[in-house]
């Protein structure tokens, strides 16, 4: 009887985790220019119909970290780059690393691109899945910009009396405007990982 319990609560706290039980739902878009809104649906057009994962894995992200992490782990590719430091007006020292690509792109016409990556809390250009990410967007022809959070590195000191917070944009604004003041006709994607994406 025992035993019985035991599996019914061990696959109870699985469906838990797993949200297995979750039916898809449509997104809810709210937007203040609905002009603006109806272009963008029109343009991405599934993007109004339910997200349909995979039954296992897709409906959290539990799993879906888990497999990261053991791949990562057995391969992290060294990417190198340069790290850049910047004061900013309140004292702090912001960093972050730049990576150049190392294959042209395919496609054409699309000019200059850079990825600006805000990784996830505590995390920074060494973390591996940024590493790997990097890697990739290089391999595809992408200039990679990768802000480092402050307090993040122990080689970049802590200059001023805050560490990084995602209610403060400055950090991430000072990467990007030194980044259009280093390449002004870069095109710029701003891609944000875990809490990193409020930015």
């Amino acid at each position: 009887m025992f035993a019985l319990v035991l599996v019914a609560v061990i696959l109870y706290i699985l469906f838990k985790i797993l949200n297995v039980n979750n039916s898809p739902e449509k997104s809810i878009f709210y937007c203040s220019n609905q002009k603006f809104l109806n272009e963008f649906l029109k343009r991405a057009p599934e993007l109004a119909e339910p997200y349909i994962p995979t039954r296992f894995w897709g409906f959290s992200g539990h799993i879906q970290t888990i497999v990261q992490s053991v791949i990562s782990r057995l391969h992290c590719p060294l990417v190198n780059g340069q790290r850049i430091s910047m004061k900013l007006t309140d004292g702090a020292t912001v960093s972050y690393d730049l990576y150049h690509p190392i294959s042209q792109r395919k496609e054409v016409g699309e000019g200059d691109i850079t990825l600006a990556i805000c990784p996830g809390i505590g995390n920074n250009s060494e973390s591996v899945y940024i590493r790997r990410v990097v890697y990739h967007a290089q391999l595809n022809g992408y200039r990679v910009c990768v802000l480092n959070h402050i307090g993040t590195l122990a080689s970049v000191p802590v200059t001023s009396p805050r560490i990084f917070m995602y209610g403060n944009t400055a950090d991430y604004a000072a990467m990007i405007k030194d980044m259009v003041r280093r390449f002004p006709t870069t095109k710029l994607v701003c891609v944000g990982f875990s809490m990193g994406g409020n930015i």
